[in-house]
């Protein structure tokens, strides 16, 4: 198989994420089983073995994080520093508080939880580098969201992903919707176009095929999209010759990233281009209907394969086309070994292009959000691709199968139809 091109513009910042923090376990609690499952980054079995039970309160406030119940993922996690007989265990749950208050745009607040974690580890090198790109934002309030009701809002949809209306600080930009980028961005030279002062301080960001850029940051004072209006908006600020900025034209190098995404609650298109963004009356709330999870900054939606429960990143901004990553291709190996031929993909992230050596399947069926969709073919992707803890990245060759996708952070549900 010859190597062909594949573009995966939304960045996985290992700032924030789960790739940034060392993820150090705290000491084994008493239930071992939780424990497990807790370790294994299964959130959506951790939340069932929990139903009902006295759990300790640093899988409360995980599982609270991961289906976007912020009162008691905070009330929960701030319990567990305090009960924590470790440095390493008050850290475990501060990392869950940071990325918990990053995705909601709260700066100010990661910041100080950051501070008390720096005390604890001070020559942990991953929290350095968040403390050197949050430091100047967090003087700036937390960001703060007025909630639109549901409207339509002009829209592109098509091969290139989800694009947007965005209006910032008064002037109207186009934006991809990404994701997979868990703080919004945009290029130094949208940001002086948009009058936004770029900051300083410099720390280094990682992307899902292991290479880095640089990013610095920015706050906008006033974003709108639909009938949502949101006030102090940390953005991380990219430079003009990182991909994909180089290759588009003003007004639309940037992203509207998770934060932006979920202070909409829900986000649906059509292949037809017509979008819909803000808050409904009403949305399912039962555990049955979510699909949908964070684990700390990564969203997570639940995918169907051969009659098996799988966690994949879900990933507006990933154009490329769906990966299948280690775990599948360990879970899987029998099936794997069958069909499997070797072959290349040329892999382009924000942190660079490279070719990649990969396994390709003739095909997958996957069952997501009630559909049945098809990868044909699917290719499955060796570290430094994605990581161990997911089974892949599910992006719009996927998503586009449907006619049209509702993402609701309401009920943490994904739909397609």
């Amino acid at each position: 198989m010859t190597a062909a091109e594949i573009m995966q513009q939304g960045l996985k910042i290992a700032v924030i994420v789960g790739a940034l923090f060392s993820c150090a376990t705290a000491q084994a609690p008493p239930d071992a089983a939780l424990r497990q499952l807790y370790d294994g980054h299964r959130l959506f079995e951790l939340r069932n073995a929990m139903d009902g039970r006295d759990a300790p309160a640093l899988y409360r406030g995980a599982v609270a994080s991961a289906f976007n119940n912020v009162d008691e993922a905070e009330k929960s996690l701030n319990q567990a520093v305090r009960d924590a007989s470790t440095k390493e265990d008050a850290n475990e749950a501060r990392e869950w508080l940071i990325e918990l208050y990053m995705r909601l745009g709260r700066s100010s607040n990661a910041v100080r939880v950051l501070d008390e974690a720096l005390k604890a580890a001070p020559s942990r090198s991953d929290l350095q580098n968040a403390k050197r790109l949050l430091d100047p934002i967090a003087r700036y309030p937390n960001q703060t969201v007025r909630a639109g009701r549901r409207q339509a809002v002009s829209c592109i949809v098509g091969a290139a992903g989800v694009v947007l209306p965005v209006s910032v600080n008064g002037k109207a930009v186009n934006w991809l919707l990404d994701t997979g980028f868990n703080m919004s961005a945009l290029s130094e030279s949208e940001a002086r176009m948009l009058g936004l002062p770029v900051h300083a301080g410099t720390a280094q960001t990682e992307d899902f095929a292991g290479g880095t850029a640089p990013a610095r940051t920015a706050v906008a004072p006033r974003v709108t999209i639909g009938g949502t209006e949101l006030r102090n908006v940390p953005m991380l600020v990219f430079p003009d010759s990182q991909p994909p900025w180089n290759e588009f034209p003003a007004g639309r190098r940037g992203t509207v990233g998770l934060p932006m995404a979920l202070a909409l609650q829900i986000v649906e298109w059509t292949t037809s281009g017509t979008c819909h963004v803000g808050v409904t009356s009403s949305s399912g709330d039962t555990n049955s209907g979510r699909n949908l999870a964070f684990d700390r900054s990564t969203p997570l939606t639940r995918v169907r394969f051969e009659g098996r429960s799988l966690d994949f990143v879900l990933d507006t901004g990933n154009q490329g086309g769906t990966q299948l990553w280690a775990r599948f291709a360990r879970e899987f190996s029998a099936l794997v070994s069958e069909q499997g031929r070797q072959g290349a993909l040329r892999v382009s992230q924000i942190g660079g292009s490279s070719e990649r050596d990969v396994i390709v399947l003739p095909e997958a069926r996957l069952h997501v959000g009630g559909l049945d969709a098809v990868l044909r073919p699917a290719n499955i992707f060796s570290p430094p691709i994605g990581n161990d803890m997911y089974h892949g990245n599910l992006g719009m060759d996927v998503l586009s199968q449907a006619a049209a996708v509702t993402i609701d952070f309401q009920s943490m549900s994904l739909t397609l139809r």
